[in-house]
């Protein structure tokens, strides 16, 4: 039996506005979303009045605010450009803390290897990004997908900031050939964001073999399993619908949540 409500990742398409995209996250049955802070809803271009409009939205239409997330063009694996990448991860974490939500997404990029000189920066700005969510009262949460759950615990647990958790998303972990239902279970008590998504509608990229084996095609995710994972680990946050760049959100989001009816 599913617990956890369903949300839905919004992404901006052309000709609406976030008003239009919540208000129809809603429509669908949503009980929550997730929202990138970038274009209107970028923290240095929402004012003090659009900020109370929003919150006034999302109690009007009974959704909460899963999490910002909080676009990231390169890794936190260099020193260059580092402060203002960490002022801006502060300004979207002050955002989600007044808009209700306590958690910030985040893509960090891919953990570099003990001896690789790309590993003081990226552990540098681990720790302070999982200090300044804590100031703010927020968790930055690192997305998986391109580690495996063993090291990004292993990472987190190295850092051990209260301010740091993490996130599941099974297609990005099967775009790269990790299996999602492991990383759940590895992850555990770190836990604080799972999607509801696979890999079977990735468009432009040759998926590698499924870490389940035989009779499980590429990108395709072994659902009993890895909500049984989410359960075990007594996961009880949103499962959040994120559909693919360029499909139709609202198809997307009724497909997914018949199929999860289902258990």
């Amino acid at each position: 039996m599913i617990r956890s409500p369903l949300g839905l990742r919004l992404s901006l398409r052309p000709g609406q506005s976030p008003k239009d995209e919540i208000r129809m996250a809603a429509g669908l049955g949503a009980k929550g979303i997730v929202v990138d802070a970038s274009g209107d809803l970028a923290p240095d271009r929402l004012s003090d009045t659009g900020r109370r409009e929003l919150r006034h939205l999302l109690r009007s239409t009974e959704l909460s605010l899963i999490a910002l997330n909080l676009p990231t063009r390169r890794p936190f694996d260099s020193f260059d450009g580092l402060d203002d990448r960490l002022a801006r991860a502060e300004r979207a974490m002050s955002l989600s803390y007044e808009l209700g939500s306590r958690l910030v997404l985040a893509r960090v990029g891919p953990i570099p290897a003990e001896d690789d000189p790309k590993r003081e920066p990226f552990v540098h700005a681990l720790r302070e990004l999982g200090r300044r969510a804590e100031h703010r009262g927020v968790r930055l949460t690192v997305e998986t997908g391109t580690d495996t759950g063993e090291a990004v615990r292993s990472m987190l647990e190295t850092l051990g900031s209260p301010g740091l958790a993490a996130g599941i998303d099974p297609a990005a972990l099967l775009k790269f050939g990790f299996d999602p239902i492991t990383a759940t279970r590895v992850l555990g008590p770190w836990v604080v964001h799972a999607y509801a998504n696979d890999a079977t509608g990735a468009a432009g990229r040759t998926l590698t073999a499924n870490p389940r084996g035989f009779g499980f095609p590429a990108g395709a995710l072994d659902w009993e399993e890895y909500l049984g994972a989410l359960e075990e680990i007594e996961y009880r946050g949103f499962l959040t619908i994120f559909p693919e760049p360029g499909t139709d959100p609202k198809t997307t989001f009724k497909a997914m949540a018949d199929r999860l009816a289902k258990f």
